[in-house]
């Protein structure tokens, strides 16, 4: 059987579960995608634009930049492969830990992984120690803001150091931003015309909870190498449902920082209610926490019937680590009283 290294894996658990291991936006759609799908049920009987120009020009009008800058695909993963396949067989620089996607895309298209751990007594932060493993041998660079699992947003300062040393050596930085637009981090989107060699993933899976359309985008100001990574993806790799509900989803402006509020204050509810319980919270910004506890809670926790991230499969960490998305405050609060339960009995 194949491996799956995520949350969201409710498919295997023979009773429902509570689902806190993946990171999807829990106050779900925004209003119309529903309508618009139900509206567009006899053209999805078409094939869909293999360009996606209208999403593609709405995304380009979101971030205010050049529809050619842009490269729609089949979520954020799908993009990873396509670079990897691009530059393989190339050496890539990956931190540890890290989403599991950048590794398992390198070594499928015959990729060296080169590892740059991460300090627990540091929060797993990016050291300036990466920077010195930036070398010539090094083709791909891969970071994400804020980082998967811990939540902690890379400072933009030093984003721009590792932009301006990828320049220097002749590699690709690959940013993955795909929860930057749950934190008050900055952009690197507002610079990327000036760094050729940044590549920055974005996808509507978490902020706009559709994880099943499958939908991401990569923005690139190097119109020759986005051209040339695309070719190494499926000719309608974005259904039509996907770009209707794209479309849909973009409309309403005011969605992510309506998000943010409310993640926000769930968080620190959260994170207050956890560290109350005797758990370790890393302080992260975006809407899941990394947890810590002498002791594994994974199956403790599914046999009350909540399902968590358990991290021992991410490099560096182990089974004493989960992972937990923020929701709403009823479902948070079945997750403290399952906690409770666990922990004091």
């Amino acid at each position: 059987m194949q491996r799956y290294d995520h949350g969201g894996n409710i498919y295997i658990h023979p009773q429902p579960v509570l689902d806190f291991s993946s990171n999807i936006n829990p106050l779900g759609y925004p209003a119309g995608v529903k309508e618009a799908i139900i509206a567009g049920l006899d053209g999805f009987q078409r094939y869909p634009d293999a360009s996606c120009r209208e999403l593609t020009n709405a995304i380009a009008f979101h971030h205010d930049m050049d529809p050619k800058y842009i490269q729609c695909g089949n979520g954020a993963a799908d993009l990873i492969y396509r670079i990897c396949a691009c530059f393989a067989p190339g050496k890539a620089l990956i931190t540890a830990p890290a989403f599991s996607e950048y590794e398992r895309a390198v070594l499928a298209y015959g990729g060296q992984i080169v590892q740059h751990p991460l300090r627990e007594e540091s929060y797993f932060d990016v050291d300036d120690g990466f920077l010195d493993a930036i070398t010539n041998e090094v083709q791909l660079v891969f970071l994400c803001s804020p980082n998967n699992p811990t939540g902690r947003l890379i400072p933009f300062a030093f984003l721009l150091d590792v932009a301006e040393r990828c320049q220097k050596v002749g590699a690709y930085l690959v940013l993955d931003e795909c929860f930057i637009d749950f934190t008050s981090g900055q952009s690197m989107v507002d610079v990327m015309k000036d760094y050729p060699r940044l590549l920055i993933l974005r996808a509507f899976t978490k902020m706009y909870s559709m994880a099943g359309f499958r939908l991401g985008y990569l923005l690139c100001s190097n119109v020759a190498m986005l051209d040339k990574i695309s070719t190494f993806g499926a000719t309608w790799s974005v259904s039509g449902p996907a770009q209707a509900a794209g479309l849909a989803a973009l409309k309403d402006a005011d969605w992510p920082k309506r998000t943010r509020v409310f993640i926000q204050e769930e968080r620190e509810f959260l994170q207050k209610s956890l560290q109350d319980l005797g758990l370790a919270v890393f302080p992260g910004e975006a809407n899941y926490l990394l947890l810590k506890h002498h002791m594994p809670l994974y199956s403790k926790l599914l046999a009350q019937g909540i399902l968590v991230r358990d991290c021992g499969n991410y490099t560096g960490l182990s089974s004493l680590f989960i992972r937990i998305g923020v929701q709403t405050r009823e479902n948070n609060l079945k997750l403290i009283t399952a906690l409770k339960e666990v922990l004091h009995g």
